[in-house]
C-alpha cells in the first residue's frame, strides 16, 4: 500500500532534486526521493561509527586484531 505525501521545498533544493532526477535518470522525482530515503535509512550514524571505532581500538589494544599482509589473510 502506498500513501501520497506532499513536500514543500525551497526553490534551490527543488532545482537540485530535478537536476539529480535528470542527471541520474530516475523515472520520477518520487523515485529519487524513495532512493534518497532508502540510503538515509541504512546510513550509519556518527554515534554508531564512534562506537565501532572505540570497539576496534579496544580489540586492538587487547591483541585481538590481525595484520593482513595479503588477501589470503582474510580467509
Amino acid at each position: 500500500m502506498r500513501r501520497i505525501l506532499s513536500v514543500s521545498l525551497p526553490n534551490e533544493l527543488a532545482q537540485y532534486v530535478e537536476k539529480q532526477v535528470k542527471k541520474r535518470k530516475f523515472p520520477s522525482v518520487s523515485e529519487y526521493v524513495r532512493h534518497a530515503i532508502g540510503l538515509e535509512r541504512n546510513m550509519i550514524t556518527e554515534d554508531e561509527l564512534l562506537e565501532r571505532g572505540k570497539e576496534a581500538l579496544a580489540a586492538h589494544k587487547a591483541g585481538k586484531t590481525k595484520i593482513l599482509r595479503s588477501l589470503e589473510d582474510l580467509l
